[in-house]
């Protein structure tokens, strides 16, 4: 098997994609904006759409490709990170537009639909169908030539541990599992922040 030799040059930006409901996952923006502040990389946070809006894969393509245009963002840069939705968009899309980012980072992300004793609102989360990767493109997103790692909790509210590590396994990350960890979209989890900001400080 051939090793895989990545670049040794920092990245330069922070793309973080959230989950659903437009600001989900909005508690890491300041936290993560500080922290790359104090590093010298920049930050960015693309709007995603909101229920109200209605929320679908080919929407997040929509914004996310507005966004990239509109910053004249380097993807090739760039550390991208994604949360609970948003991690399912990035295999899907990127198995599809491939870049040679400086790495990945999912947290919580989850290979397949809500566990059913876990989640108490199924029918909102519905608008996920269209986000699941097929296994194609998990074959292809994990052969993409970057490092990639994995953050879930387990006490996540949603997914089992089970369906969280499937996803790590699925794209070949390293993973960093948290027995205490919730599906980090809450902001009082400051556990979870830590540890992403651990995974960025010895990586990148």
């Amino acid at each position: 098997m051939i090793k895989k030799i990545y670049s040794t040059i920092k990245a330069k930006n922070i793309v973080f994609i959230c989950g659903l409901g437009g600001d989900a996952g909005m508690t890491y923006v300041p936290n993560l904006k500080l922290f790359c502040n104090k590093r010298n990389m920049r930050f960015y946070a693309p709007s995603m759409p909101s229920f109200e809006e209605g929320i679908s894969y080919q929407k997040y393509v929509n914004n996310f490709e507005k966004f990239v245009e509109h910053e004249k963002i380097n993807l090739e840069e760039t550390l991208l990170i994604a949360q609970s939705a948003g991690t399912n968009f990035a295999v899907k899309y990127f198995s599809k537009h491939p870049f040679n980012f400086k790495g990945y980072i999912s947290v919580s992300g989850f290979s397949k639909q809500p566990d059913q004793l876990l989640s108490k609102n199924n029918q909102k989360l519905s608008v996920l169908e269209s986000f699941y990767p097929t296994e194609k493109e998990y074959e292809i997103f994990k052969n993409l030539n970057f490092p990639k790692f994995s953050i879930y909790g387990g006490k996540d509210c949603f997914f089992t541990k089970e369906n969280l590590k499937n996803y790590a396994i699925k794209i070949g990350a390293k993973e960093y599992f948290d027995q205490n960890g919730v599906h980090c979209t809450i902001s009082e989890n400051i556990k979870t922040h830590s540890l992403l900001h651990k995974v960025i400080e010895e990586n990148f």
